[in-house]
């Protein structure tokens, strides 16, 4: 994971504990606000993510983005990821402007931030509309059991890998 000297210049009060999310999620919705729910690594932000969540923010009154801790991160990435630590990525993500908040998720999968968070909307990319993945399944079964309905963005993907994988290529 790549060195940042003074991690401290890199916080928000915009980054939140569950706690907090949880809190202020019944909050909005007992004003009739709806609210949306994105989750990933966001590691080397790129212009597909900020698409997503431009896109994501339409779709809803306030947009949370949980954002997958570092050792989980490692575990589906590999050894050398994530490139930046999950406090400094959570800063960069919060920091977007179609972004109100962001949790970091120290769970495995989604599945469990959208049993405590339980947001209206849980948005995600359109390259997962059909997919018949085990666990974008059971993220589907997990927003439905919660209240909330999937919704899709209709942005092209661009992923952090094959960024990284042109990277390599070039070198």
């Amino acid at each position: 994971m790549l060195k940042i000297n003074n991690p401290k210049l890199y916080e928000s009060d915009k980054v939140i504990s569950y706690e907090e999310a949880i809190a202020l999620i019944a909050g909005f919705k007992s004003k009739n606000k709806k609210v949306g729910l994105c989750h990933g690594g966001f590691d080397l932000l790129h212009p597909g993510h900020v698409k997503h969540l431009e896109s994501a923010k339409k779709l809803c009154d306030v947009l949370f983005v949980s954002i997958t801790s570092d050792r989980f991160v490692s575990v589906r990435k590999g050894a050398n990821r994530p490139v930046y630590a999950d406090k400094i990525r959570a800063y960069m993500v919060v920091n977007l402007k179609p972004v109100d908040y962001v949790v970091i998720s120290d769970f495995e999968t989604a599945i469990e931030i959208l049993k405590r968070l339980r947001p209206d909307y849980y948005i995600k990319g359109s390259d997962y509309v059909n997919s018949k993945i085990e666990a974008i399944t059971a993220e589907r079964e997990a927003i439905a059991s919660a209240g909330g309905e999937i919704k899709y963005t209709k942005d092209p993907k661009l992923a952090t890998t094959g960024i990284i994988d042109y990277l390599k290529s070039k070198v």
